[in-house]
């Protein structure tokens, strides 16, 4: 199912056959990124860029109708051997109690999927794809912040999960922007 939330995105159930095939390999799997990107060896870092309340435009089908909320935000880098690979965001309303998720506040520069993938009460929604603008505020924002070119780049290619720890618990909404380099490590993957 196919469902437009915002101009120019559309968030598919399924992996675009479409894609370039680096961009299938690599957002289409299954299992924990934060292990796929650790076994390439050279080493794996996460560069946290922020972490706080922020007025966040929500416009997609995750999280809501095309408007502003506020809501929890946690905006990293994922690197591989030095290079930055993956651009995250994690989103978490703010009516819900941070001892929801206990590790929230004290993350740091540890990854998010070593906490989630660990946790067996951890239940993570379906994938859901998009390719999203070029323009996308958020990720703009981190490619400035490192000195990443953005040029020659028409869309990202990206993957957005529901992360649950049970009933009544504020569930955690974890978007993943996967950047061309990593086309360079999909021999790696297999």
């Amino acid at each position: 199912m196919n469902r437009s939330v915002a101009p120019g995105v559309v968030w598919h159930d399924t992996c675009p056959a479409t894609w370039p095939q680096w961009a299938r390999e690599w957002a289409c799997s299954r299992g924990s990124l934060t292990r796929r990107l650790v076994a390439l060896g050279g080493g794996f870092a996460v560069q946290p860029w922020q972490q706080g309340v922020a007025r966040v435009r929500v416009g997609s089908r995750p999280v809501g109708a095309g408007h502003e909320r506020v809501m929890r935000r946690r905006l990293v880098t994922l690197k591989v051997q030095g290079q930055a690979v993956v651009l995250a965001q994690t989103l978490m309303a703010v009516r819900g109690a941070r001892s929801d998720w206990p590790f929230w506040n004290g993350l740091g520069n540890r990854s998010l999927g070593s906490m989630l993938f660990t946790n067996p009460a951890v239940r993570r929604g379906p994938l859901m794809f998009a390719s999203l603008p070029a323009s996308t505020p958020w990720v703009l924002g981190l490619c400035k912040a490192q000195g990443l070119t953005t040029q020659g780049h028409e869309r990202w290619y990206a993957r957005c999960a529901r992360f649950e720890l049970g009933r009544g618990v504020t569930p955690l909404w974890v978007m993943e922007v996967f950047l061309p380099c990593l086309g360079q490590f999909s021999q790696d993957i297999k």
